[in-house]
């Protein structure tokens, strides 16, 4: 059966531009429909075009954590800390309730199926112990309450990220883990710990490596796993079927999208 999806398209963050530019290549008109890895507005210098875009021609992502970001500062959930951000004409656009209606959609995993191949396509990475039945379900474990109070599930998510524990009983604390496991993380432990402020390619912490340094145990149920969030590593797993896509364009890198169908890479060179 032909694939609804043909490319998966790498961290854009408002890199409008680029984003342009490798539409051009890919030319989705000619049937090459595309699907984001999340993290589409932010850092960028075109966040609301960019979401204009998006809106405008329905293409669908699975939610990255500046995605997550940029609805919590539209609900006035979560304060502007970030002097970086360049969300400011997002923030004072008519249409940015209709962004977060639009966004509240995207899912945290979604599979995507290539002829016989099956790609999961997620922003930061799954865990190792998951198999594809559990991510299903901590996907659904976040998209129900996202969908039904997206204020609340955003204020509860941004509330207090320290205490978030994979195997808390508390509802609250269980979430914030799952959202941090979809969205941010790099550096996972043995036992599903996670070391969020380490960003570069290696840690000194010795019981932490990259998550897909471990054994995938959805890896038997899907061909590929399709991620983006860590720049830093420039799309370099060491892993025949673990690929990242987030080659730091925002960072004077390139923007890049993946053929699900050959797992090809196209790139263009970021225009800063």
């Amino acid at each position: 059966m032909k694939s609804k999806f043909k490319f998966v398209v790498g961290d854009i963050q408002g890199c409008y531009g680029e984003f342009k530019n490798l539409l051009k290549i890919i030319d989705p008109k000619k049937d090459n429909k595309i699907f984001c890895v999340g993290d589409l507005v932010n850092r960028g210098p075109e966040s609301e075009k960019v979401l204009e875009y998006v809106m405008k021609h329905n293409i669908k992502s699975v939610l990255g954590n500046h995605d997550l970001h940029m609805m919590a500062m539209i609900l006035g959930v979560h304060k502007i800390k970030d002097k970086n951000h360049t969300l400011h004409k997002v923030l004072t656009k008519n249409k940015r309730v209709e962004a977060v209606d639009y966004f509240i959609k995207f899912p945290f995993a979604k599979e995507l199926k290539a002829n016989d191949k099956k790609s999961l396509v997620v922003h930061a990475g799954v865990l190792p112990t998951w198999s594809l039945q559990d991510i299903y379900a901590a996907n659904e474990e976040l998209c129900e309450p996202l969908k039904k109070d997206p204020e609340k599930f955003l204020s509860d998510m941004y509330s207090d990220r320290r205490i978030a524990i994979s195997k808390s009983t508390n509802k609250r604390n269980r979430q914030r883990y799952l959202v941090n496991v979809f969205t941010r993380m790099r550096f996972l432990s043995r036992k599903n710990k996670l070391d969020l402020k380490t960003k570069t390619k290696k840690t000194h912490k010795d019981k932490y490596q990259p998550w897909f340094n471990y054994q995938h145990k959805c890896l038997k149920d899907i061909d590929n796993i399709v991620f983006g969030h860590w720049a830093a590593i420039n799309g370099v797993t060491n892993h025949s079927n673990i690929k990242g896509i987030d080659l730091g364009c925002v960072w004077g890198g390139s923007l890049a999208a993946i053929n699900l169908f050959d797992n090809s890479i196209i790139t263009v060179n970021s225009e800063s």
